[in-house]
């Protein structure tokens, strides 16, 4: 009768053990669930200027950039871009065009070598379930002004991979006036003027 009462507080005593593992692994699984992690990316923007009957494209290299995310989902992050390999596509004056973007007149890239854009918010589009609305801070040179649009995100195996498109409506917030319409006469400008916004196409994915 004592082997049998031994036997069956081993066993009780194992099945309480058991469950007690199996309850901490699932709370452990569950709060590993719940914890925003960062992952590394790497990407590029391409962007385009506009000016009288023209238009004017090229691309700036991302530096750096962590994106944040929540149960598979993003909800934060910040990218930086590497101001200084700013370039205009080939063209004729493509190198006297990248010069001048990376002058004073522009972004003052010897000064001022990397833009960040932080995201502060993240909210899901009903037009898709990998459609979402970004907003964020975009910093270019010492100003900082925010910034909305949607982006595509797709997995593929661990990787994400994140596409969409930008503008910058009014670059003048940023400090770059140059041949803007709000600082000198139309008829002062003619063909010179350049448009006050941007397009801009980001597309990044983790590493």
């Amino acid at each position: 009768m004592k082997t049998i009462n031994l036997m069956l507080a081993v066993l009780v005593s194992s099945t309480l053990a058991f469950a007690a593992d199996k309850k901490t692994e699932n709370k452990s699984a569950s709060k590993s669930k719940d914890m925003t992690i960062s992952k590394d990316i790497a990407g590029d923007i391409k962007w385009t200027g506009f000016g009288v009957g023209k238009s004017h494209a090229g691309t700036i290299q991302l530096k750096s950039g962590k994106i944040e995310m929540k149960n598979e989902n993003i909800v934060g992050g910040t990218l930086v871009f590497d101001m200084k390999t700013l370039a205009a596509d080939k063209f004729d004056y493509s190198e006297k065009l990248t010069g001048h973007l990376k002058s004073e007149d522009f972004f003052n890239t010897e000064k001022f070598d990397t833009a960040t854009l932080k995201i502060t918010k993240v909210s899901p589009l009903k037009s898709s379930p990998n459609a979402f609305e970004i907003t964020g801070d975009l910093t270019i040179k010492d100003k900082t002004s925010p910034i909305t649009f949607n982006t595509v995100v797709t997995k593929t195996g661990d990787v994400l991979k994140a596409s969409g498109t930008a503008e910058i409506k009014d670059r003048t917030k940023y400090g770059i006036v140059y041949n803007s319409k709000q600082f000198a006469t139309l008829s002062k400008l003619g063909d010179k003027l350049i448009e006050d916004n941007i397009k801009i196409d980001i597309n990044v994915m983790t590493k």
